[in-house]
């Protein structure tokens, strides 16, 4: 074999050596890549089971925090806070309920920075979660415009906006989340909501 072969030989094989190294280089980011997505989303899953937001999201839940802001002494309080004041003598509640609604707040807005950030896969979180963010934003909304007011900022809370925008055009796309193409299971209600009396039963 010549000299001249042989490197042509060496060459191919450094060639080779290289693509292989490169594409097995990929294959090992894209599991990093996935694993991370996985790691995300179970910590996600876990913060919003976890007792602080599930007390939280209990206590705002029915409106409570809607009601609270229609209170001028809450509003009060709420500005002072913000303003670094000293809020005064004050109901426990008010305190309680500006805890929980900053504690979902951040919550949320972590969430939406890492998702916007493309460090979780948004369709993996929004197929999932969608309809968590959407409700948990609905009770946050009048609170979120006048946190934005007192703080002079509309950047406040703007990724727990932006996962909520996210997950409203996700609910409109996907009005049926089944695996498309999939049998469904026959399963019928044999205890029909129209036949129930208590249904008529006064509130």
């Amino acid at each position: 074999m010549t000299p001249e072969a042989v490197t042509a030989i060496a060459s191919v094989l450094t060639t080779l050596v290289i693509g292989a190294t490169a594409v097995a280089a990929v294959v090992q980011l894209r599991h990093m890549r996935a694993g991370n997505a996985i790691e995300a989303i179970l910590s996600f899953r876990s913060m919003l089971d976890d007792e602080e937001h599930r007390r939280a999201t209990n206590l705002l839940r029915g409106g409570a925090l809607n009601r609270a802001l229609a209170d001028p002494g809450f509003r009060r309080y709420v500005y002072r806070i913000s303003k670094r004041l000293p809020p005064g003598d004050v109901p426990a509640e008010f305190p309680e309920l500006h805890q929980a609604a900053i504690a979902i707040g951040n919550g949320f807005e972590l969430i939406g920075g890492m998702v916007r950030n493309h460090v979780v896969p948004t369709h993996m979180f929004l197929q999932n979660y969608w309809w968590v963010v959407d409700n948990s934003w609905t009770m946050m909304q009048r609170y979120v415009a006048l946190m934005r007011e007192y703080s002079g900022s509309d950047g406040l809370f703007e990724d727990f906006e932006y996962l909520t925008v996210a997950s409203r055009k996700w609910a409109q796309q996907h009005p049926n989340s089944y695996a498309p193409g999939v049998a469904r299971i026959a399963n019928a209600n044999i205890y029909p909501l129209a036949q129930e009396s208590w249904l008529l039963e006064p509130e």
